[in-house]
């Protein structure tokens, strides 16, 4: 499976990430390292958008930030996945022109988002209404930390969503 995954602002979450693709039994290849990771430049959701022009993976992985980047390639740069696993999307905590981005993302390819029930980027149960989403689904985990680190209820959570028909 071509699986593109992209993690969080900080490069620790490189770790994460891995550690969630191998839990859920998806390869690790995939797995973009950021620019601002190994230099003094700021994160740029832009940029690291850009180098996802053209791809069309059957599914991206992505947390926090990586969320964000995920629906800027969308938008701007034909960035086509068939599926998405979104975790930790930071709705409330972004500028509106983001936030109309991964209204665009929702809604044309068919994604799980995988939030905290207390979640300080907003909370599972106003995600679907923050993002006025008419397709995919969120699944609620426990948390009020951003930090994600109960891999198994991702995995269940992730688990479940891969067994419906999207070709996955």
């Amino acid at each position: 499976m071509n699986v593109v995954a992209l993690a969080g602002r900080r490069s620790e979450t490189e770790a994460w990430l891995r550690n969630l693709l191998g839990a859920a039994n998806l390869p690790e290849r995939g797995v973009v390292r950021y620019r601002h990771w190994n230099s003094k430049v700021d994160a740029s959701a832009s940029f690291e958008a850009s180098r996802l022009e053209n791809q069309a993976p059957q599914l991206v992985v992505a947390k926090s930030l990586g969320t964000v980047i995920a629906a800027i390639a969308y938008r701007d740069h034909r960035f086509r996945p068939a599926a998405a696993v979104l975790v930790g999307t930071p709705f409330q905590a972004i500028a509106s022109d983001e936030l109309i981005a991964l209204q665009q993302f929702a809604a044309g390819v068919e994604t799980l988002f995988i939030q905290q029930s207390e979640d300080p980027g907003g909370s599972a149960a106003s995600l679907s209404a923050g993002l006025g989403l008419v397709r995919g689904e969120v699944a609620s985990v426990p948390g009020s930390d951003h930090m994600y680190s109960d891999t198994s209820a991702l995995v269940t959570a992730m688990g479940r969503w891969k067994h419906r028909p999207l070709g996955l």
